[in-house]
């Protein structure tokens, strides 16, 4: 989980599901609770640093096997071009943008 300063609640939102062990699905439909337990802190605090620290900033974060990232939205086909699928006969040709270098 990523939750964003911007997303007023998201942090303690996140932590309420970890502690309370429940799912992304729970997450998505709006789970909210006032279990804030130390362990559920510490995850999400170290999910948000650990990604922070990568350079990323933001959501969607796409991760790609060779170790580089795309932050901001990519159009399908920019998306299966970056992950090595055809596309489709008659799409038009878009360029996925380059990814940031490896850190």
């Amino acid at each position: 989980m990523f939750p964003l300063p911007m997303h007023k609640g998201a942090r303690e939102q996140c932590i309420a599901v970890v502690c309370d062990k429940k799912g992304f699905d729970d997450l998505e439909n709006g789970y909210t609770s006032d279990n804030q337990c130390a362990e559920g802190a510490k995850l999400v605090d170290g999910s948000i640093a650990l990604l922070s620290g990568k350079g990323i900033t933001g959501t969607p974060t796409y991760l790609f096997s060779d170790g580089r990232f795309q932050s901001g939205v990519l159009e399908p086909d920019a998306l299966r071009q970056r992950l090595g699928i055809p596309v489709p006969a008659g799409a038009p040709a878009k360029k996925a943008p380059a990814a940031p270098a490896k850190k």
